[in-house]
């Protein structure tokens, strides 16, 4: 498997990453994300200090050919080689029945993807001797250079990430539903698994892929936010909190006051007041199917440094879209009938 995934050269070798030690940065995306995960991808390097280089592993949840091409094509000239893995079959099937069931059934949000999933098999996919990397979602941009989060101490932790921003604590409403039965303290932080630094070897032999599935086979009722939810509850006590800035979401500028927040004031005055590091867009509502996105300007700053340079989510587009979803639901519906 691993000796395939090094087959897998998508692009030329740069020099440096052969004498330097590269940033291992890992991303996973299927062919809807393509575009986004360039502008993520993009705006990394922008930012990067020049003494560092990027391995960057995505996992292919089913990307197009022409858009592998793309995403090659923006990464480009830069100090950074691209690794296309396949997706993980060994646990697709197990993944698939439990993902179909919190979509449908459970308590999951629908425009949680499967390829969300994916980051639960990293440590399994990524080679044994990278001990640690990066992982990022690919509804981002990043406003600062990475190395610093780079060379942030990982200690005894499964994985650095930062508190999120609308869930509190795994205790709120929206948090970890089950915490009372898992036995998790009701004032424990929930985190946003957006951006991580991970602990690979510490993730390796405590058997984590296999505990996130068995967890997801046995709790999916409960789960709101894909594995989000179960890493939150594999990891209670068990990961480093990372500055709000490495993970910002337009929610935190809805509230009225530091108070309402779960920041102390300097933290939340900070927030607020300076550029963030990595912006996140968590919502359904993104900078590519919707407009009037808050901080939707630093998205597309990013994606004219794309081969989709120009590209903007228009009315056009916008109408394009409700047609195509009326269509699939009036389909759905004469499904249904025509089955019974």
């Amino acid at each position: 498997m691993l000796k395939d995934t090094y087959k897998l050269i998508t692009k030329t070798r740069i020099n440096t990453l052969q004498v330097n030690s590269p940033i291992v940065v890992v991303c996973a995306a299927d062919d809807k994300y393509a575009m986004p995960l360039s502008v993520t991808a993009r705006s990394l390097l922008a930012n990067l200090s020049n003494d560092y280089s990027i391995l960057l592993f995505v996992i292919d949840g089913g990307i197009k050919k022409k858009n592998k091409q793309k995403i090659l094509e923006t990464l480009s000239g830069e100090n950074c080689e691209v690794r296309f893995i396949p997706r993980p079959e060994q646990f697709a099937k197990r993944l698939e029945e439990a993902y179909r069931y919190t979509i449908t059934e459970g308590q999951a949000k629908k425009y949680i993807s499967i390829a969300q999933y994916y980051r639960i098999f990293i440590a399994d996919l990524l080679p044994e001797q990278i001990k640690k990397a990066i992982y990022l979602d690919c509804d981002l941009v990043i406003n600062e250079d990475l190395s610093q989060l780079w060379q942030t101490d990982l200690g005894e932790n499964y994985v650095l990430a930062a508190q999120d921003t609308w869930i509190h604590s795994v205790s709120a409403n929206n948090g970890l539903l089950n915490y009372q039965e898992l036995g998790i303290d009701s004032n424990a932080k929930y985190f946003n698994s957006g951006v991580l630094v991970i602990n690979l070897e510490k993730w390796r032999r405590g058997k984590i892929s296999t505990k996130a599935i068995e967890y997801l086979n046995h709790y999916k009722e409960y789960i709101l936010y894909g594995d989000q939810d179960i890493l939150n509850a594999l990891f209670t006590d068990q990961w480093g909190e990372l500055d709000p800035q490495w993970n910002v979401t337009a929610r935190v500028y809805e509230y009225s006051g530091w108070e309402e927040s779960p920041y102390p004031e300097n933290i939340y005055n900070n927030l607020i007041q300076n550029k963030p590091y990595i912006i996140h867009f968590v919502s359904g509502e993104k900078p590519w199917n919707s407009r009037n996105v808050p901080l939707a300007e630093h998205f597309f700053h990013y994606i004219d440094m794309t081969t989709w340079s120009g590209w903007r989510f228009t009315f056009w587009r916008e109408l394009w879209l409700k047609l195509v979803y009326k269509f699939r639901k009036a389909i759905s519906i004469v499904g249904i009938y025509t089955t019974n």
